[in-house]
């Protein structure tokens, strides 16, 4: 069975035809694939990908226009792609090691009591406020999503955030200020 004739069976959803179609070309895809790669699951996955985005693109091929060089066209792409992905998880790799912090246990319950002082001082805010406050924090919605929420002008919603914001500011101290000024801004 001719090349064209196994694609307008494949665009029809012929497992079979696909099957052959595989059979046929995926070797040189391998060995493209492992050559660039230098690792036989890489050339696999990649290889697979080749014909998965085949399959899934079949309907839109033109069967009587249709060349091999399409496929390695695909492979040389997600070759490409592979070796961005590694550069970019090998330069976070060489990051990582200066972003690692170590955290003490006086660290941990600094924070842990920070945290518990923080919820206690919200607690005590105006209802209508700490309503603002922890859906605007703890929830992350937007002040025109807040307003909508509890029925009140967006003024009124920045109005009550930046009191919330003070009256926690000055209740938590320079430790707070420093909170603050990286996590609740």
């Amino acid at each position: 069975m001719s090349q064209e004739e196994l694609i307008i069976l494949i665009q029809t959803g012929n497992i079979k035809a696909f099957d052959e179609f595989y059979k046929n070309n995926w070797k040189p895809l391998y060995h493209m694939a492992y050559r660039a790669t230098g690792s036989i699951d890489d050339a696999k996955d990649l290889v697979q990908n080749v014909f998965i985005n085949f399959w899934n693109t079949r309907e839109s091929i033109d069967a009587g226009k249709f060349h091999v060089s399409y496929l390695f066209t695909s492979l040389r792409n997600g070759i490409i792609n592979l070796h961005k992905k590694t550069e970019v998880r090998r330069q976070h790799a060489e990051l990582q090691p200066e972003m690692n912090i170590a955290y003490t246990n006086e660290d941990h319950y600094i924070a842990k009591e920070l945290a518990q002082t923080l919820h206690t001082r919200v607690t005590l805010l105006p209802n209508k406020m700490q309503q603002v406050f922890v859906l605007s924090r703890y929830q992350n919605l937007s002040v025109s999503e807040i307003s909508e929420t509890l029925n009140i002008t967006p003024r009124t919603v920045k109005n009550q955030l930046s009191t919330a914001l003070k009256i926690l500011r000055t209740g938590l101290g320079l430790l707070g200020t420093i909170v603050f000024y990286f996590f609740l801004k």
